[in-house]
């Protein structure tokens, strides 16, 4: 499998030595920004190797039976007390019988660029790179010391501060014996018995790789889809639209059915209108249609002509809100609302003279208004 490791020199991401090992060929490439990463499309795996300033680590032996976050929050227990930040200012994360604590802010804009590369990545401490999983390593990479433990915890030096830090590890444990990757002479010197070598990446491989602990986490967007699903312009375009249209069609159809349903009840209601001036909601339409049909006049029946009642509705029609005419009593029902006292007196009076009679009144009087129900009588 081909894959590359980028190591990234500072915090900003303007810094990144890239390596590759194609071939046998070992090689080594400066990049001044991250998302000159985007550009590789010869490999399948990226391990990213992230600052020790960024990432600090501690032994820790996890208790197999508690659960993972139970152990984490014991890790932070046993380690708050070295950080300078608040707890939740950090990431942290457990492998084997070692404990990370990472930055936030900058594993969270690390990992944002890292989810538009179309490749299976790792991200993990410089230190780790030579790391193995029974020895103590000291590696030396691009002016700087990796110290590496067999717990998987570790820290870098530069070349000024190696002297002190040996200093402080021989102390602490006088029997420490590393396996060296560097012709540094003072580093050499201080551990006679141990032979020393140079590191290639050419002897890194993907099951070295796997053994790392990983600090990648995808951050799910839309130009992420569309790179994991190969998406070209034209199929982003022809996706938008169809999405649009599943999403607008139904709603159309269901206005559009609407508009029908609403135009089919007003032309039923309509008809009903017209054959029967009484009726004021068309519920069921069956039933109202054989009410009618029962009450209808037979085709023996004489016309009957209404006296001029248009001429005596023009004194008051405004203010009529329900009439029903009885052609066979000869009488009309008249229902009115807010009819000016002054025009219902000039009603009353003028309604001999088109042959018409108030019969009852059952009215009430408020504000100089005239409302409720009075029946007339045809002469």
């Amino acid at each position: 499998m081909n894959f590359y490791i980028a190591h990234i020199r500072d915090t900003d991401f303007k810094s990144i030595d890239l390596y590759s090992s194609l071939n046998n060929k070992e090689s080594k490439t400066k990049l001044n920004s991250i998302e000159d990463l985007y550009k590789i499309n010869d490999a399948e795996f990226l391990l990213i190797l992230i600052p020790a300033s960024e990432v600090s680590s501690y032994k820790f032996t996890q208790n197999k039976l508690l659960s993972k976050e139970i152990n984490i929050a014991n890790f932070i227990s046993e380690v708050d007390s070295n950080f300078i930040d608040p707890v939740s200012e950090n990431e942290y994360f457990l492998s084997k019988d070692a404990g990370y604590v990472v930055n936030k802010n900058f594993l969270l804009k690390l990992n944002t660029y890292l989810s538009n590369i179309n490749l299976r990545i790792c991200v993990s401490p410089e230190y780790l790179i030579n790391s193995k999983s029974a020895e103590d390593v000291i590696t030396e990479l691009s002016d700087k010391f990796f110290f590496s433990f067999r717990d998987k915890s570790g820290f870098s030096v530069s070349e000024e501060n190696l002297s002190q830090y040996l200093d402080i590890i021989i102390n602490e444990n006088p029997n420490y014996e590393p396996k060296i990757y560097s012709s540094n002479k003072y580093l050499n010197s201080k551990f006679n018995n141990s032979s020393s070598q140079n590191f290639s990446f050419k002897d890194i491989s993907i099951e070295i790789i796997d053994s790392l602990p990983n600090f990648f986490k995808i951050n799910y967007s839309l130009n992420f889809i569309f790179k994991k699903m190969n998406f070209s312009k034209f199929h982003i375009f022809t996706s938008v639209i169809s999405l649009f249209l599943i999403i607008s069609i139904p709603n159309y159809l269901i206005y559009i059915n609407n508009q029908y349903a609403k135009t089919y009840q007003q032309a039923t209601f309509d008809i009903f209108k017209s054959i029967n001036k009484d009726i004021k909601r068309v519920i069921a339409p069956k039933n109202q249609i054989d009410q009618i049909l029962i009450n209808a006049p037979t085709s023996n029946n004489t016309d009957f002509k209404l006296p001029e009642f248009d001429r005596f509705l023009q004194f008051g029609e405004k203010y009529i809100s329900n009439m029903v005419i009885d052609p066979v009593n000869l009488s009309t029902f008249i229902k009115i609302e807010s009819m000016p006292k002054l025009q219902f007196t000039a009603l009353k009076k003028s309604s001999e003279e088109f042959g018409i009679l108030f019969t009852e009144e059952n009215i009430q009087t408020l504000n100089g208004k005239i409302s409720g129900n009075i029946n007339l009588k045809y002469k």
